[in-house]
Formats: structure tokens, C-alpha cells, sequence
């Protein structure tokens, strides 16, 4: 069974895409509601994938994504994000993201589909 990050600090959003996944049987879904839960999960248990949130109080995604590069935590990571400017993907393209989500761009299950072609 694959395992899947979700990082989103907004819960309405965060607990729509755990059922969305959750409904999957290839997926188990650790959540994380800001940055520094994240890294937690990261050093408690290594996911196949990490959806990860740009915009989040007191560490944002991109300094997620320099703590992992700092720690050596090499996980694949999609951006699952509305604010997505060409300095913010040029930073997280610095640290290797796989893709780019727009959240209000893509339904719940066209994410799935993203996700489970990056997990093939």
C-alpha cells in the first residue's frame, strides 16, 4: 500500500482529500495541518508521495521543502497549492517538486489521477 503526505493547513480542504484518497484502497494518508507536522511525519515514517500546501502560517511549504533538502529527505513531492507565482515555482522547481497543482483547477479525483500517475 502506498502512502501519501497530505499537507494542507486549511481542514475543510485537508479532510476533502483524505476521504477522496481515504476511498482508495492503494492509499494510506498521513495528514499534516502546517509545515512542522509535516517534517514530524517525514522523520516518523518515510510516504511514497507528498501533497504539500504553498501558503501555511508559521512555516510555508517552500520552507518545508529547505528543511527536507537540508535533512536529506528525498520524497516526491506534488504542490497542491492556489498561489503559484513564476518566483514560487522556480523555488520549489530549486528543490526537485514532481508537479504542480492548482487546487481550484482540478477536482478531487482529477488529483487522484495525478497522484496515482506519479506513484506508477
Amino acid at each position: 500500500m502506498k502512502t501519501v503526505l497530505l499537507t494542507e493547513d486549511n481542514d475543510f480542504i485537508r479532510k476533502m482529500y483524505v476521504l477522496k484518497l481515504g476511498k482508495s484502497s492503494d492509499f494510506e494518508v498521513i495528514e499534516a495541518a502546517d509545515g512542522a507536522s509535516a517534517l514530524e511525519a517525514l522523520d516518523k515514517k518515510k510516504p511514497d508521495l507528498m501533497l504539500l500546501d504553498i501558503m501555511m502560517p508559521e512555516m510555508s511549504g517552500l520552507e518545508v521543502l529547505e528543511q527536507m533538502q537540508k535533512k536529506g529527505i528525498k520524497v516526491p513531492v506534488i504542490i497542491l497549492s492556489n498561489v503559484m507565482s513564476a518566483e514560487t515555482r522556480s523555488l520549489a522547481e530549486k528543490y526537485g517538486v514532481k508537479d504542480y497543482i492548482i487546487k481550484s483547477d482540478l477536482t478531487p479525483s482529477q488529483v487522484l489521477e495525478k497522484i496515482q500517475k506519479h506513484l506508477v
